[in-house]
């Protein structure tokens, strides 16, 4: 999962090149590529830089790592003047020391350039699908997982130089949007609830007491299969209705989507996409191109299925087929993934008509399809290159099957990523403070639907703010009421987005509301503070002038100078595998570093030039975690 990387010139880069010429003079290691190959020594005594290039020659030369290292060092040449100052063998690796004037010079000017790390790649078009909860109900923590995720691969995918079009995936043809039109046309549920948020009325009163009625009188079901029908067919009375409880349920939805600081271009509906008749497209051109069959015997009987058996990954199971459309003509999912991943990369004519459905807080238009008459001018929002497609784990089969036929369709010019992530629970303490009772034994709560043991991203997100708002007052006793609102927003933002993506997306989350907001230790406010500290510093400095050159260095600046050259390589990591957890470690470790050097290093009472050039230091490292925490959707305040 990722994208393919072009050159990058940052310094790293140069430097890693610089490294690779010293080496190439030894004869040993003449025509050998050192290409990921370095990596930043544990100790600063073993070098800035080294490679493990000897480890893997090892058996190929008959002589061990040691040898290797020490043969290359010998035969080695380092230019006077370089980046490289000298070159050293220890324990089978190649250890580099920097000159560190001219790498310290280099490296801040470019760390203080607009854009340090952007990585330079082939510019492509994707679009990056996420969130798709059902117009039904108000988001829960496990749906803001998949929206922060979402959310963050396609800030770092634009950072990157992307064209990216981010959609949002409405279903309001499904069983759960039907429910809560019985419960209003049928049962006389009033329509809105005094001071409760629709999409939370509707989930967690109209929808919960619908389904509990259909048990109490099955004759309901009924109703809903009547409602389903209608909602199928459109140009009705219960369609329009429909449409619009589910556009009032979404608006409410995106009003916590926005206080999350997520945003999207396109909101794709499946009562348009029905409409749009993309399925009868798409059917045609499967059958044309020889990608389905129709069973005449067997299990399937009567079913049109796509040929997966040819393929390695299918080949070995049972049933490696899949079955599209069932014999009594009912298209099944996969057979309308297929279409809808169709349309996305250009493979199906664009039938779809779109018009603004509102312009966000961000200041950007947010664009819906429609079937009838949409705005002449809209901009393209189909034919991508990549489509990544962020749904949760229990989907891969079928996400395989999607991605399989996109490829066979294409001929492989086209990618479909299915980028899979696992489920949110609930710490014991945070789930008895959500007013959910637990087992002792258990250390944390799986989220339930049936027992209502769930909590809504807006819930969470009011507690967290609560509890930020409290300590930001205590900090800020003489603050305005403006300040202490605003910085606790962005705190309790940043926490909640930081706790979805600091775990690694195919771990399961534990969400604790305490450990969300300490000010120490893997947190979103840490990150913060550390920025607020850099802040600071600058202001209390007043009028100074850039000092880009060192006349000596102590061991916490070399540090830190170390971090902020290795962002490009943390943002390289994040592009090859989608993965926020390189962007948050790098972000970390920045942070901790910086409170290393504040420690040891006095910047505003240390003399004049060393004063200079350590605030050019701190100036570097607030611009260089200001960018990560930018990708990582996390406010990086001035003060807190």
């Amino acid at each position: 999962m990722g994208l393919r990387l072009w050159i990058s010139m940052s310094l790293l880069r140069k430097i890693e090149a610089e490294a690779a010429t010293i080496l190439s003079r030894a004869g040993i290691l003449r025509d050998v590529s050192l290409e990921g190959t370095f990596e930043v020594p544990p100790r600063p005594e073993l070098g800035d830089l080294a490679t493990k290039v000897c480890f893997t020659l090892a058996s190929k030369l008959r002589k061990s790592p040691a040898e290797i290292a020490a043969q290359a060092c010998s035969e080695a040449e380092v230019a006077e003047g370089g980046l490289i100052e000298r070159v050293e063998a220890k324990g089978g690796y190649i250890n580099f020391y920097f000159n560190w004037p001219r790498v310290a010079e280099e490296l801040l000017k470019e760390a203080l350039k607009p854009g340090y790390g952007k990585p330079v790649v082939k510019p492509m078009r994707v679009m990056v699908e996420h969130t798709s909860v059902n117009p039904n109900k108000a988001l829960h923590i496990g749906h803001a997982r998949n929206a922060c995720l979402g959310d963050f691969v396609s800030r770092l995918l634009r950072f990157a130089g992307h064209e990216v079009i981010v959609a949002n995936y409405i279903d309001d043809t499904g069983t759960q949007v039907a429910d809560i039109v019985v419960g209003f046309l049928h049962l006389g549920f009033p329509l809105e609830k005094e001071g409760v948020k629709f999409d939370q009325y509707c989930g967690d009163d109209v929808y919960v007491r619908v389904n509990r009625m259909y048990s109490e009188k099955p004759e309901l079901l009924e109703k809903r299969r009547e409602v389903m029908k209608l909602i199928d067919e459109g140009g009705n009375d219960v369609a329009d209705f429909a449409r619009k409880l589910a556009e009032r349920v979404l608006r409410s939805q995106l009003q916590t989507l926005w206080r999350l600081g997520v945003y999207y271009d396109l909101l794709n509906w499946e009562s348009d996409i029905l409409r749009a008749k993309l399925w009868e497209q798409a059917f045609r051109k499967l059958k044309a191109g020889g990608y389905v069959y129709y069973a005449e015997d067997g299990k399937a009987k009567g079913c049109w299925l796509l040929k997966l058996s040819h393929l390695p990954e299918f080949s070995k199971l049972e049933s490696p087929d899949e079955i599209l459309v069932r014999s009594d003509g009912t298209v099944l999912y996969p057979g309308k993934d297929i279409a809808y991943a169709m349309w996305k990369h250009g493979l199906l004519e664009d039938t779809f008509s779109y018009k603004i459905f509102s312009r966000q807080p961000n200041g950007k238009l947010l664009w819906t399809t429609t079937v009838g008459e949409g705005d002449r001018e809209h901009p393209k929002f189909n034919d991508v290159e990549l489509s990544i497609n962020v749904i949760d784990v229990r989907q891969s089969y079928e996400q395989k099957v999607v991605a399989a036929a996109l490829q066979m369709l294409s001929r492989g010019e086209k990618k479909y990523i299915h980028y899979a992530y696992e489920v949110v629970s609930l710490s014991r303490r945070t789930a008895r403070k959500m007013g959910i009772e637990a087992d002792e034994s258990r250390q944390f709560i799986h989220m339930s639907g049936r027992r209502g043991w769930y909590v809504n991203a807006d819930t969470l997100l009011e507690a967290l703010y609560q509890k930020a708002l409290e300590e930001t007052r205590k900090r800020n006793p003489d603050a305005s009421r403006e300040f202490l609102e605003k910085t606790a927003e962005a705190i309790a933002v940043s926490a909640f987005r930081y706790e979805m993506l600091k775990v690694s997306p195919d771990k399961m989350i534990v969400f604790d509301l305490d450990e969300a907001l300490k000010l120490e230790g893997n947190t979103a406010p840490y990150l913060q503070y550390a920025h607020t500290r850099c802040a600071g510093i600058l202001r209390k400095a007043g009028d100074w002038s850039p000092e880009y050159k060192p006349r000596s260095l102590k061991e916490p600046e070399k540090a830190l100078l170390r971090h902020i050259l290795m962002y490009p390589k943390a943002v390289e990591s994040a592009l090859r595998d989608l993965r926020p957890i390189h962007i948050c470690s790098y972000a970390h470790k920045l942070a901790t570093l910086l409170n290393e050097f504040y420690q040891k290093c006095p910047v505003i009472k240390a003399e004049e030039h060393t004063r200079s050039f350590r605030l050019t230091l701190v100036k570097a490292a607030k611009c260089t975690l200001a960018s990560a925490l930018d990708l990582l959707g996390i406010v990086p305040l001035e003060r807190m």
